[in-house]
């Protein structure tokens, strides 16, 4: 009686991470404390999913997507910090305007 042997397949694929994905993950986490990191985070991040999404052989997960996202969000906080730090100067000055 002989036995046929049979390898076992992974479940998943081994795609390996793509070369920017180190890069972005740092550049996402140190974006949460100097505002331009969060803006590179998010550029690079964007170029590698464009990347991935034409036919790159990488997955668009792990550290990658985190500094992605890490970056789109705080860039946008960002965004939004400076336009209310804006508005704040502005009303600031038309009330010093109206008192003098």
């Amino acid at each position: 009686m002989s036995q046929n042997y049979v390898p076992q397949q992974q479940a998943y694929g081994t795609t390996a991470e793509h070369p920017k994905a180190q890069s972005v993950f740092i550049l996402g986490i140190v974006g949460i404390f100097v505002g331009i990191c969060s803006w590179i985070a998010w550029y690079q991040g964007g170029q590698a999913k464009k990347e991935i999404a034409a036919g790159a052989p990488y997955a668009f997960d792990g550290n990658l997507k985190t500094g992605y996202l890490l970056g789109k969000i705080f860039g946008i906080i960002y965004i939004v910090g400076i336009a209310l730090y804006i508005v704040i100067a502005i009303i600031a000055v038309a009330g010093a305007a109206s008192q003098g």
